[in-house]
This record gives structure tokens, C-alpha cells and sequence, in this order.
């Protein structure tokens, strides 16, 4: 039996275990006591970790599409192909975009990123989750100037009061839900900020109710707080760039007593707040991240040891791609693609020239560009548009997918490339907390099935800007090059042992205190808030996906109820005279619909939730809005 350190695949916490192999075949997963982060635990995600590689449908040979039809070609076939009529576009000047994903290794987005604008001389480049991250990244960064940084799990275990604005921590990020509850345990305060009284929130020490979209409120209400409760022994005294207007904007905030109370608490030695990606209006996102950024700084916690922010990221490694210039605006290192300095030692090490300007992000990529390498991700299971986004898959002229699993994006797809898995590759992913981690192969690649970094070294080459990679460790030798707070991590994963290397990020800029944005105004007559639950659909990721433990849950609701359902607290449906599983008619300024409720007793009353995996079912309501007014009435 082989027993293989590697890191889980699933979300951002990147625990660490090890798959398990005999005669080459994957047969299970087993914690590891001394791994850094998952510390002997891990989640039922990670649990099934190894069934997706073993179960999944798999692509074992490179495919063609000819006369409508996928055929199997052989590798060099496919690569020519593939170079020929990208080059062709690129003659006709037809604009070309490349996809990533949080699903790749940090060595294989770097090589699309590589590949995109050195070889294809392309800015259009992103990641599908890029476009529900980037809010909550933007807004750190427009307080600090830098979004690269982040806590550890071991700061939250060591805090004295957490600030949690949640989605449900303990289903979407189990092991940073368990620091939690080992720093409660301790006895440190924990405020939660949500609309539903979940896991954390029933064990929390103050619980501040917010409706969905108006989290802002609450957060500007602690703001006020905190300012009013001004400095304290220790803390110093705080930032005086956009002090004066932020107390101005915040002058008529109503502070009520809970948050008052929150205020006091964070005069603790050490404070840590959590924020993850939200549904709603991005520009809104972004102002409710600044203002929880600028908590973090009026406190005295964003540059104290053992204190500071953690932006909870929902895939594993969403921090890695983020970090290897995986945008359409950045270079690798995050410098922006116009920053001279940074455009010379990209140029220097890639040895061609970088596009100038801003490129297409992804949901403007599906819509502009004509052709498109996909790499690991399947943008109509991702993107917030759903099944509009297959329409624009099939008006491409030239689609490329490179991936393990045969997802629903190699349906309209003209050439497939078929990749390694996680199980099966070597690599790294970075995970929420800037830790670099090693990814290890347990069994080999079924079929002609290549490692994915190997097979965008191929391409590269045939554009014109390979180098000598020999291994997964030639190219992230060559990241720590382009990206320089990489370097510690380089020399931390050839030491041996786990392949765990916690990096540093660059010293705050400047501190430019911002408040949320005002909740939006309630539409007239409208009687409920519908928001979106969440901002992935775990159910439609391939690794779960084809997990016969863990699709099990997600099969059910979508065979239960086809055309998607709500949420809704039970003292409103017995107000409405509906029971579970009847249908209510929806109505708001977008449209209307009708769809079956399910009762939650943990729910604000006046608020409804619709899991992220039916967010088309309700786009007439909802429009490209993840949180609308709404009637309700039983149909």
C-alpha cells in the first residue's frame, strides 16, 4: 500500500493527507496528525477525496471535433491542430482568451498565464471565480493598497474576538469553522454578522442579524462604534487618511447595543475578522469589504502580530492563481500589467514582450472573444450567468479544454486535451491563508492522459516562449522568479516532509479608511428579501461530482425539486398557509416565478434563500441581481 502526502483539492483551507494506493489504483484517504493545517481532521470532503480520480468520467485520449462529432486523434495531431487554428485567429485578428482555474496547480495557471501573453499576445485571461473574489479582494486593497495578505488558522485559535460575516463557516470552510470553535474554547468572544442562525451564530457570543444585502449596515454600525470608542492603551492612535469623512458618512449610522458592546471587544489584545465572497451588486461587495477592512485597521488588528483578516476563499486555490498574474489586469506578483518595473522582470524572464492595457474578464471573454483555451473549469457550472453561458460557449469559433474529467464544457468544445487529475500530478496549490503546498501523484494518469503542466509546456512551445522545464519544480522555480514573495516558499518545499511553506506579502502601502455602502431601499409593497445562498455549487464540481459519497445530497435536491426551490422560515410559511415542498409565486421589478418552499427555523423571517446550484431557475426574478425585493404569495 502506498501512502502519498498531498493536499486536498476541495476548498481553500488546503489540509493535507494521504491518498492511498494499491496495485495503482486509489483505494482511500487517511488524515495526517503532523500535517500544519489539517492537524489529524479533515472534512467529508476530504474524506472522498480520492473517488472523484477513481470514479469520475474520465478523458483518456485527446479528442477532435469533425463533423460534429469528437474523435480520438494522438497527441501531436492535436497539438498541431490546436496551434494552427489559434495562429489562424490570431492572423484574421480575431481576439483569443485563456480560462484558468482555482482547480489547476499553481504551475499550470502560471503556464496558461505565460502562454496567454507571451505566446498569444493576449491580456484576455482570468479564472470563472475570479468574478465573485474580486469584489472582496478589491475592496481590501482599496483600503491597504494590497490584497495579498492574510491570517493564519493559527491566529484565529490564538485570537481573543473573531468577527464572522457569514455564509454557513462550518459547510463551506470546516477546518477554519474548527478554529473557531478551539479559540471559543479558550474563551474568546465571537460576533457573527448573518441571516440565519447557523453553527457559528448559535455558538457565538453576539449575534447581529442582518438581511441579506445589508450587511454593509451592520458593519458601518461597528465602525461607528469603534470610533467612538476611540484608542486604548496599546492600540495607538488610528489613521487619520479618510478618518474625517468616514466619521462623517457614518454621523446618523444607527449604533445599537450589541454593537456598541462588539466595539468594546475589539479593543483586545488580538482580533482576527473573516469575510468571504457574497452574492448582490459587485460594487457593493466591494464598499462592504473596505469598510470590514477598515474595522480590522481602526482597531489597532490589520498590522499587529497574531491579528488581521482573512478573506475566505471558497476553491483551493483561488489564492495561487490570484498570486501567478491569473487576471486580466495583473501580472504575476499582483503589480498591474502597466507597471513598468513589473512589465521588465516578467519581460526579462519570459523573454518576449507583455500586450499592454487591460484584457476581458471572463464573463466579457465569453461574450468577445473567438477563441478560448479552458483549462480545468467548466464556466456554465461556475459564472453566475449558468446556462446563458453555454450560449456563448457554442457561438466560439475554437474552444480548447484541457481537463481530467469530462465536464459539460467539453460538450461544445472543438479539441480536447486530456490532463492529469490532483492524484495524479505534481504541483503545488496556495491556500487561504498563503501557504504553498505540495501536490503529489498516488497513481499514474489513465490512458493517454498527460500532466496538465507538461502539456501547456507543449503549447508554449509552439508559440514561440518555452524554456527547458524538466518538472512541476523547473516551472515553480521559475514563479518564485516572477513572483518574489515565492522565493521563501521554494526553499521551504525542497526541505522535505510536507511540502507546507507559509509566505509573506508585501508591507502595507497605505491605510484609506472606507465605509459600506447603504443597504439598497426596499422596493414598494415588497414584503422579502430573496438572495442567493452561497457563491458555489459544490454539486457541480467534477470531484465531487463524481464522488458516490458526496453527489449524494446534491443528486437529491436536484431530483426532488427540478426547477430549483427557497428557503424560507417556518413562522413565515404558516403565515403564508404553505408546507414544505408547496409552491410559492415569486414576484419583484425583475420578473416572477413559481417554485416549492422548504422550511428553516434558523432563518430571518422575511428572508429567502435559493441554493446557488438554481440560480437559473429564478434569473427572471433575481435578473443578474444575487438579492432582490420579492412578494410572496402561495400560488
Amino acid at each position: 500500500m502506498l501512502n502519498i502526502p498531498t493536499t486536498c483539492p476541495c476548498c481553500a483551507c488546503g489540509c493535507g493527507f494521504f491518498l492511498l494506493a494499491r496495485d495503482g489504483e486509489l483505494v482511500g484517504v487517511a488524515p495526517s496528525r503532523t500535517h500544519p493545517v489539517a492537524a489529524g481532521k479533515i472534512c467529508s470532503r476530504g474524506w472522498s477525496a480520492h473517488e472523484g480520480p477513481l470514479w469520475g468520467q474520465r478523458l483518456v485520449r485527446p479528442l477532435l471535433r469533425r463533423d460534429g462529432k469528437l474523435e480520438a486523434v494522438s497527441w501531436d495531431a492535436a497539438l498541431d491542430h490546436i496551434a494552427g487554428r489559434l495562429q489562424d485567429l490570431i492572423q484574421a485578428g480575431k481576439p483569443i482568451g485563456v480560462l484558468g482555474s482555482p482547480r489547476a496547480t499553481n504551475e499550470e495557471n502560471y503556464l496558461a498565464v505565460r502562454l496567454a501573453r507571451a505566446g498569444l499576445g493576449t491580456n484576455h485571461l482570468d479564472f470563472c471565480y475570479h468574478s465573485l473574489c474580486r469584489p472582496l479582494l478589491a475592496g481590501i486593497e482599496d483600503v491597504t493598497g494590497d490584497s495579498s495578505h492574510s491570517i493564519g488558522l493559527a491566529d484565529i485559535e490564538s485570537s481573543n474576538t473573531i468577527v464572522l460575516v457569514e455564509g454557513d463557516l462550518a459547510k463551506t470552510h470546516a477546518r477554519a469553522a474548527s478554529s473557531v470553535l478551539k479559540a471559543l474554547a479558550s474563551g474568546a468572544r465571537l460576533i457573527v454578522i448573518g441571516c440565519a442562525r447557523t453553527q457559528m451564530a448559535r455558538v457565538a457570543s453576539c449575534f447581529l442579524p442582518t438581511v441579506p444585502g445589508r450587511e454593509g449596515d451592520t458593519i458601518n454600525g461597528l465602525l461607528a462604534a469603534a470610533i467612538r470608542t476611540g484608542p486604548t492603551e496599546g492600540r495607538g492612535a488610528m489613521p487619520s487618511a479618510g478618518l474625517e469623512p468616514l466619521q462623517c458618512k457614518l454621523a446618523e449610522v444607527n449604533i445599537t447595543e450589541e454593537m456598541r458592546v462588539a466595539a468594546e471587544w475589539l479593543t483586545a489584545d488580538r482580533a482576527v475578522f473573516l469575510m468571504g465572497p457574497g452574492g448582490g451588486d459587485a460594487g457593493r461587495l466591494r464598499q462592504d469589504a473596505a469598510a470590514m477592512t477598515s474595522l480590522a485597521v481602526i482597531t489597532g488588528h490589520l498590522e499587529k502580530p497574531d491579528s488581521g483578516l482573512l478573506p475566505l476563499l471558497a476553491r483551493s486555490n483561488v489564492r495561487g492563481a490570484c498570486d501567478v498574474g491569473l487576471a486580466p489586469d495583473r501580472l504575476p506578483g499582483y503589480s498591474h500589467i502597466d507597471d513598468p518595473e513589473a512589465r521588465r522582470r516578467v519581460e526579462r524572464i519570459w523573454r518576449k514582450a507583455v500586450p499592454i492595457g487591460s484584457g476581458l474578464d471572463a464573463e466579457a471573454m465569453l461574450e468577445s472573444v473567438s477563441g478560448l483555451i479552458l483549462l480545468a473549469d467548466d464556466p456554465e457550472a461556475v459564472l453566475p450567468a449558468g446556462r446563458r453561458v453555454r450560449a456563448a460557449m457554442e457561438r466560439l469559433d475554437f474552444l480548447v479544454v484541457l481537463d481530467a474529467f469530462a465536464t459539460a464544457a467539453v460538450e461544445t468544445a472543438h479539441t480536447v486535451l486530456p490532463i492529469a487529475s490532483y492524484a495524479e500530478t505534481e504541483g503545488t496549490f496556495t491556500n487561504f491563508e498563503n501557504r504553498v503546498q505540495k501536490v503529489r501523484p498516488a497513481t499514474a494518469p489513465p490512458g493517454e492522459a498527460r500532466d496538465g503542466w507538461r502539456v501547456l509546456a507543449d503549447l508554449c512551445t509552439r508559440f514561440g516562449t518555452g524554456s527547458a522545464w524538466s518538472s512541476a519544480n523547473d516551472v515553480f522555480h521559475e514563479i518564485a522568479e516572477a513572483v518574489p514573495r515565492y522565493e521563501p516558499a521554494e526553499r521551504g518545499l525542497s526541505a522535505g516532509g510536507w511540502g507546507s511553506s507559509l509566505i509573506g506579502a508585501p508591507a502595507w502601502t497605505r491605510f484609506a479608511l472606507q465605509g459600506a455602502a447603504a443597504g439598497p431601499a426596499e422596493a414598494d409593497g415588497h414584503a422579502y428579501v430573496l438572495a442567493l445562498d452561497g457563491t458555489f455549487d459544490w454539486g457541480s464540481d467534477p470531484l465531487v461530482a463524481s464522488s458516490p459519497t458526496l453527489r449524494r445530497e446534491y443528486q437529491s435536491e436536484r431530483k426532488l425539486f427540478p426547477g430549483g426551490f427557497v428557503e424560507m422560515n417556518s413562522e413565515d410559511a404558516d403565515a403564508l398557509g404553505v408546507r414544505e415542498g408547496w409552491r410559492v409565486k415569486l414576484n419583484s421589478t425583475h420578473g416572477e416565478a413559481v417554485v416549492p418552499i422548504r422550511q428553516r427555523k434558523d432563518l430571518l423571517r422575511g428572508v429567502l434563500l435559493a441554493p446557488y446550484a438554481f440560480r437559473d431557475c429564478l434569473s427572471g426574478v433575481l435578473c443578474e441581481h444575487g438579492v432582490t425585493a420579492v412578494n410572496v404569495e402561495r400560488a
